[in-house]
């Protein structure tokens, strides 16, 4: 069933190709008719049938004009045509609009040789040709890519303007006896038209085909009538298609008595109005509407790019909404967590335990009870204390009045030192279980910020731009790069996109960034090429481009007898300009200290990516690394470069001071606190700094610092540094540091060297 849609639909096409070419053969304007090669050479040119354009091209000229002569022009015309196209395809390349209308004009040798005598026709007739030929492959070029998707520009509507006025000029010579077919189709137009509600549309379109006839015929008699047909079918336009049929048709019988004919002339005349007003009224208001919804296009695409300011909204409420549930298992992992007892609280239950524990069998309890209670109270909390802070207590703790009179005194100092350990193991575990819920509340919370903040970039409206739009469609096929869709929109002042929907083999043209980057005005780069449903089309996200770029050196050394370095660095994109870069020291060296410093920055990178703020993520990690209860201890040296803003945020956690290397100065980025999982809470030093063109920054471990000695000393090595390659520099500190200490590394060493520079 779909087979036979689909070749329905491809014999209809073509039946209206060859009416089309029927008719252009038909149509002269002073006695010149070049209009139905110059379809051909732009059929061939835009992908449509070459085989069967050109029997409709030979058959459609030779009807109109039967002689041998004009079958000689066609054949030579369709021949150099298919060489052109055949060449071209062996060559696999797209045929070069210069090419085509050199060979157009190569094609017309036959015409030219019947013409010789008369060189001012020839002229004007390659002329007419080339300028019909530009607008028949832009017409072509829009039935073909944009269906029905943009709004014309002004050149595009011009080409089809004219190409309306080449088909009212092959109508003028059109007639079924003494009825002009022309007037049929002008006035189905108008009736057409008419139901659109706009009157610039009609009035455009009748008056370009009207013309087109009146040029052909040498009289603007037409023009006057069905432009006054044109104006009346909107001023009286009706709700019920019968009145309006009514006025237009009385309108024209009026016109032709006052101005033009009476008689049978009047019949012939109203006959073909009449007719095309009858026909559409035969028409079912579903085509009708469909018809009219090709002209509201434009607004349908409006309403459904304000439909996503809405959605935007929408999505920002259910953030938010979300936002307020992870707040809430916030607070309510925080109101889980168990309180430590105080010290007063602590003593009475290790006292109870200790009385039901060890006094429950003896036989002098209730003597003790009676007589001793308070002391023996008093003395057992004072035993209890000293067993928390020591750790344990012997029998040189006991007081003398407790020895004396107590014969379990052995079985008392076992008791309080259990109850003591049994007190510490329960403490640890309270804070562990603590830690964590504190860290998934932490964790809940930034989600809950995150959350909030994007919903807040969301909810910020999207500006579109149509015109702008439709002026890059019209480049891009001027430059013969196939173009199905362009969306410009900018979410902030600042920050404009554009995506574009390009034929797949024509995504690495140098022409896309180049034409959008004119017509916006704003230096665009391709960011991203993702494919789209129809296999032969991709789709193209361009945006902003910085002006500046970076680039990045590494150079890194094991401790002497190790096989692992215990150093990990990082550099990631965290966006379109803005990069991470980060290193990681692990407690002591080799193997160990790898795997601390790679868990360290894996959770750094990830949190990173996912967008959370530098607080969280210190804190979140620190508190991972100490959870466990060993000593996984990490310097952490992080530089956020964000290119855009020119600006560099430097975080380090127990990491050395780092440079920033500028022409004639040299700012150092102090460093400070203890490392990454030493404490509960983590005190990072922040810095922040712009950075400009050829700036260099460098990072490095204690490794390399420990070599220098000094700060003054690696400082005073790195000014009478003169390269300002990256990878160069960061080798030649390694060397300088490894030198230092007989070239022998005393601990693990690695330098992380990044370079701004101005893009071209």
């Amino acid at each position: 069933m779909l087979t036979k849609k689909l070749n329905s639909k491809i014999i209809f096409k073509y039946f209206i190709i060859f009416f089309i070419c029927f008719i252009l053969s038909s149509a002269k304007i002073s006695n010149l008719n070049p209009f139905v090669y110059a379809f051909f050479f732009a059929g061939i040119f835009v992908g449509l049938d070459e085989k069967l354009l050109s029997v409709f091209t030979v058959s459609s000229a030779v009807l109109n004009n039967l002689c041998l002569e004009e079958f000689y022009v066609a054949l030579t015309v369709v021949s150099v045509g298919l060489i052109l196209f055949y060449v071209q395809l062996l060559c696999k390349k797209r045929l070069h609009l210069l090419t085509l209308f050199v060979g157009y004009i190569f094609s017309l040798t036959t015409y030219i040789y019947y013409q010789r005598a008369n060189l001012k026709h020839i002229v004007f007739y390659v002329l007419l040709g080339c300028v019909c030929l530009y607008a028949m492959i832009v017409v072509l070029q829009i039935l073909e890519l944009k269906k029905n998707c943009f709004k014309l520009t002004l050149d595009e509507s011009l080409c089809f303007l004219f190409f309306i006025a080449l088909i009212g000029a092959g109508f003028a010579s059109v007639d079924i006896g003494r009825i002009l077919l022309y007037r049929f189709v002008v006035a189905g137009i108008v009736f057409l038209l008419s139901s659109t509600g706009v009157p610039v549309l009609s009035f455009s379109v009748v008056t370009t085909f009207v013309l087109g006839v009146g040029f052909s015929n040498f009289s603007l008699l037409p023009v006057a009538e069905f432009v006054i047909l044109s104006l009346v079918s909107f001023v009286f336009s009706l709700p019920h298609k019968v009145k309006t049929v009514f006025v237009v048709v009385l309108t024209d019988i009026l016109v032709q008595l006052v101005f033009y004919s009476s008689g049978w002339e009047l019949v012939f005349a109203v006959l073909p109005i009449a007719l095309a007003g009858i026909m559409f009224l035969s028409l079912p208001n579903k085509v009708v509407n469909s018809f009219s919804d090709l002209v509201y296009v434009k607004k349908s695409e409006i309403s459904s790019r304000n439909l996503i300011n809405i959605t935007r909204r929408n999505i920002k409420k259910r953030m938010t909404e979300l936002s307020n549930v992870f707040l809430e298992m916030k607070q309510l992992h925080l109101n889980m967590l168990k309180k430590q007892l105080n010290k007063e609280e602590l003593s009475a239950m290790l006292v109870r335990e200790t009385l039901s524990s060890c006094c429950r069998d003896c036989l002098d309890k209730n003597r003790c009870t009676r007589s001793l209670g308070t002391e023996n109270k008093s003395n057992l909390e004072e035993l209890i204390s000293t067993a928390i802070t020591k750790g344990k207590i012997t029998l040189l703790d006991i007081p003398p009045s407790l020895t004396n009179r107590c014969g379990k005194v052995n079985s008392l100092v076992a008791l309080i030192n259990r109850l003591s350990d049994e007190y510490k193991q329960y403490k640890g575990m309270v804070a562990d279980v603590n830690n964590v819920k504190i860290l998934l509340a932490d964790q809940m919370g930034a989600v809950s910020r995150l959350l909030l903040d994007v919903g807040s970039e969301i909810d910020t409206n999207v500006s579109f731009d149509i015109a702008r739009e439709n002026k890059i469609i019209s480049r891009l096929l001027n430059q013969n790069i196939e173009c199905k869709e362009v969306l410009i929109y900018a979410e902030k002042d600042d920050e404009i996109s554009a995506v574009l929907v390009v034929k797949s083999e024509q995504i690495l043209n140098s022409s896309i960034e180049k034409i959008v980057s004119e017509v916006l005005k704003v230096n665009m780069q391709i960011i991203s090429v993702v494919p789209t449903m129809e296999s032969s089309f991709c789709t193209l996200t361009l945006r902003r481009k910085s002006k500046f770029d970076c680039m990045f050196g590494l150079a890194s050394c094991n401790k002497a007898g190790n096989e692992e370095c215990g150093d990990c660095h990082s550099i990631i994109r965290l966006g379109a300009n803005r990069f991470l870069l980060a290193l990681c020291d692990g407690m002591g060296a080799g193997a160990k200290a790898h795997k601390m410093s790679a868990l360290t920055l894996g959770l750094i990178e990830n949190f990173y990516k996912v967008g959370f703020d530098n607080e969280i993520i210190l804190e979140s990690v620190n508190k991972l690394l100490a959870v466990n209860n060993q000593e996984n201890y990490s310097t952490l040296d992080v530089c956020l470069l964000d290119l855009n803003k020119q600006i560099a945020d430097f975080i380090k956690v127990g990491a050395p001071f780092g440079i920033v290397k500028r022409e004639g100065e040299m700012e150092i980025v102090n460093g400070g606190s203890l490392p990454i999982g030493a404490l509960d809470c983590v005190k990072p030093a922040t810095f922040k700094t712009a950075v400009s063109t050829k700036d260099i920054i460098i990072m490095m471990t204690d490794g390399i610092v420990d070599a220098f000695e000094t700060q003054e000393n690696f400082k005073e090595f790195v000014a009478h540094l003169a390269s300002n390659n990256p990878q160069t520099l960061a080798e030649t500190i390694l060397n300088e540091a490894l030198s230092k200490n007989g070239m022998s590394a005393k601990d693990d060493m690695t330098v992380l060297v990044a370079r701004t520079y101005l893009k071209n």
